[in-house]
């Protein structure tokens, strides 16, 4: 019976436990999935696609190319991670990723490492004779 009873009290000392495990799913803190996110207060650049040497955006949900209208500005520029715009306001750059910034990488940081010389497996039958 001592051992049935400790049993149990075991067994659920690590339900609790597991109850204040993260959850890796989680999104990250400040970040509520039930929240809409903001929406940008100008035009938003979502895809930039290239065809045949040609690229186009989607501004908006508004597909356009170099020289189209989005509001009362005109493309001017379509790059592969940008859209640049010229209206009354001036010159207005539309980025893809905006929280990403490329950046060189410095040539000495990247160490080359020797290749592993291979040696070649010669082939062997089943009874061990070379082939």
């Amino acid at each position: 019976m001592v051992i049935r009873l400790s049993f149990i009290i075991f067994s659920l000392s690590g339900a609790v436990q597991a109850e204040s495990l993260p959850d890796p799913t989680r999104p990250p803190g400040g970040v509520d999935a039930a929240a809409p996110a903001a929406a940008p207060s100008g035009p938003a650049l979502q895809v930039i696609r290239t065809f045949d040497g040609k690229r186009m955006a989607i501004i908006s949900g508004q597909a356009v190319k170099v020289g189209g209208k989005v509001g009362d500005a005109i493309v001017t520029r379509i790059d592969e991670d940008r859209v640049v715009l010229r209206g009354a306001e001036g010159v207005q750059t539309l980025k893809l990723f905006p929280d990403v910034e490329k950046s060189p990488v410095a040539s000495g940081q990247i160490e080359s490492k020797p290749q592993a010389k291979v040696k070649a497996v010669k082939d062997h039958g089943k009874d061990g004779s070379k082939k």
